[in-house]
């Protein structure tokens, strides 16, 4: 079963767009489970949070470095034109970062999330969600 959210460009301008893991809710998890682990559980599974944390943390530092460079992220993203949308498909009500940058080079970023149900679709319109981009 899967389900999909898109962006809709409902700007004037060619947008780029990509996303990546919402770190937020990933970090708080990972924090979550190191908390349970520490506080009376098995050494051996807080070894296994801090291997973890690690590689996450790299991968972090290396998805922000490609949204600090306006080159970068463009060679990353999809350009989308006016009138046209991006669309990813996962799991149901799984929460993805998805950032966008206009012609502008104004950036954006936001939470989005697949359909809850089956098949479904959650629709973003840049001009509604994505309010730190000029629109006209």
């Amino acid at each position: 079963m899967g389900s999909s959210f898109s962006i809709l460009n409902d700007t004037k301008h060619n947008v780029w767009i990509t996303h990546g893991i919402n770190w937020e809710v990933l970090t708080a998890s990972v924090q979550g489970v190191s908390i349970l682990l520490t506080t009376g559980m098995a050494v051996a599974g807080a070894s296994a949070v801090a291997a973890l944390s690690e590689p996450l943390h790299k991968a972090r530092e290396e998805a922000k470095k490609v949204q600090d460079d306006d080159t970068e992220f463009k060679a990353h993203a999809e350009l989308i034109k006016p009138g046209e949308k991006y669309t990813f498909s996962g799991t149901l009500s799984l929460t993805m970062t998805v950032y966008v940058m206009n012609d502008k080079l104004q950036l954006d970023k936001r939470a989005c999330f697949t359909g809850p149900t089956h098949d479904s679709e959650n629709i973003y319109p840049i001009s509604q969600y994505f309010t730190n981009l000029d629109v006209t």
